[in-house]
């Protein structure tokens, strides 16, 4: 799959009615992962729209993506290091604030002002997930689909 397809397809999730962190974690697990759970959009359905749709705190494109980074790359075991989960988290997180200028939902959403739609908010899913994808590929990981 190329980057443009996993863009399209994180955005038509979000056109279908899943939110935010439920995009971009699902679209994120079906390219990488040889075996995507079915249940991933439940894991992330409370982080849409910010914590509990509160508009504030973590945007949901991004924790979304932490999701994304946990299934793929966390430990499975409490005695198992994650400092390379961790590292990609941090590095997610600061690729996210430069494309977006905040991981805050609640500025985000000012900084789109009216949307028709959410488009600036569809938008950003599928950057998001692109800078996502990039980062996983260089950390070695490959998309399967």
């Amino acid at each position: 799959m190329k980057l443009k397809q996993l863009e399209n397809n994180a955005v038509a999730f979000f056109e279908s009615g899943y939110n935010c962190a439920e995009s971009v974690s699902q679209a994120i697990i079906e390219a990488f992962s040889e075996k995507a759970p079915q249940d991933i959009p439940r894991v992330a359905s409370a982080f849409g729209g910010g914590i509990g749709g509160s508009h504030s705190e973590a945007c949901g494109a991004l924790t979304g993506g932490i999701i994304a980074i946990g299934f793929l790359q966390g430990r499975t075991k409490p005695d198992q290091n994650i400092d390379s989960t961790k590292d990609l988290a941090k590095s997610y997180r600061d690729e996210f604030e430069k494309i977006a200028g905040s991981t805050n939902c609640g500025i985000l959403l000012d900084q789109f002002g009216d949307q028709d739609n959410y488009f600036e908010c569809s938008r950003l899913v599928g950057r998001a997930t692109v800078v996502l994808a990039k980062l996983l590929k260089g950390a070695g990981l490959k998309m399967v689909r």
